[in-house]
């Protein structure tokens, strides 16, 4: 089967609908070719940072790096060559130290309590109470 191409063709604005919009002083938006050139002319460029998106260089003591030594240090690193006979070593992450807070041991007397309590909750329930009545008769 041979393929087809499928075109759109715009068909004429009907007459009311061009005194309504002069009217109004309507104007046709861009079209998708307008836009398509608009995408291909478009240039963004991550490179350059723009001056307020720079980092803010604070010299606390006589030692710091100036902003000027700065700029000049991080391009001399990013013309250096990378040095590929190194072996890549990646670091595990330390995990924080938790600190496990030892629960106090219940004493016996609070044991004998729950378990009190947990028997009154399984006898609560309604079918319980019909299989013991069966077991007494």
């Amino acid at each position: 089967m041979p393929k087809r191409n499928v075109a759109f063709i715009k068909p004429e604005e009907p007459s009311f609908l061009k005194k309504i919009k002069e009217q109004i002083g309507y104007r046709e938006g861009p079209s998708l070719n307008d836009k398509r050139e608009a995408i291909e002319n478009y240039e963004d460029s991550d490179d350059e940072e723009k001056e307020d998106e720079k980092p803010q260089v604070v010299v606390i003591k006589e030692g710091d790096l100036t902003e000027e030594q700065a700029a000049k240090a991080l391009k001399e690193e990013s013309e250096k060559p990378a040095d590929l006979d190194q072996k890549i070593v990646f670091k595990s992450r330390k995990s924080k130290p938790e600190k496990a807070e030892p629960q106090p041991k219940p004493k016996p007397a609070e044991k004998k309590a729950k378990r009190a309590k947990e028997k009154e909750q399984k006898s609560k329930l309604s079918f319980n109470d019909d299989d013991e009545d069966e077991e007494e008769v």
